[in-house]
């Protein structure tokens, strides 16, 4: 298999990202794009996610931050791309978790596949919902997310999703922010 690039992850993760806005469609069987071609060969059906894609699911959608942040090595950074911010260290990425929690309640990542390059780059398409409290509604949006490993616990995650979506979807208006404290 072909080995990725991060560039190439990336836009096509986002690629990913754009085509299931909203609902999730499969990729096209004759996607003429060589990373397109190259992605859907190394796609992991959901009952076959790589270990670490299930305990990162099971960390987010969980109650205790401190299981997100066992995942990440001492200087493994968690990127959260719509807002971006950036936490480094399982401290502050327990902290970056439970800061989520404290802000919605019902936080859930969903897995919808995951493709992994030999274990070490895992990109995984999903949906992110949650209910922001105070907030009229909850949420679900698509989202991608890439991780890089060690082979045992995650060096680098970056979050892709729609801020606006989120937003809208919430209720709330697209100049929200969460309130201090």
């Amino acid at each position: 298999m072909k080995k990725l690039s991060l560039r190439t992850r990336v836009l096509t993760g986002v690629a990913v990202a754009v085509v299931g806005a909203g609902t999730f469609g499969a990729m096209s069987a004759n996607a003429s794009s060589p990373a397109a071609t190259t992605v859907q060969a190394a796609h992991q059906p959901a009952k076959h996610l790589p270990s670490t894609v299930k305990a990162w699911s099971a960390a987010w959608s969980g109650s205790d931050p401190a299981a997100l942040g066992k995942l990440f090595t001492a200087n493994g950074t968690y990127t959260d791309q719509a807002i971006g911010a950036t936490m480094t260290g399982p401290k502050q990425i327990a902290g970056w978790k439970a800061r989520t929690d404290a802000t919605m309640d019902n936080v859930r990542v969903t897995v919808k596949d995951a493709w992994s390059e030999g274990g070490h780059h895992i990109t995984i398409r999903g949906v992110y919902s949650g209910h922001i409290k105070g907030a009229p509604k909850p949420f679900a949006v698509p989202s991608v997310t890439l991780l890089d490993t060690d082979g045992r616990r995650i060096t680098s995650n970056q979050d892709f999703y729609n801020l606006a979506d989120v937003l809208a979807q919430s209720g709330l208006p697209a100049d929200w922010t969460p309130s201090a404290g």
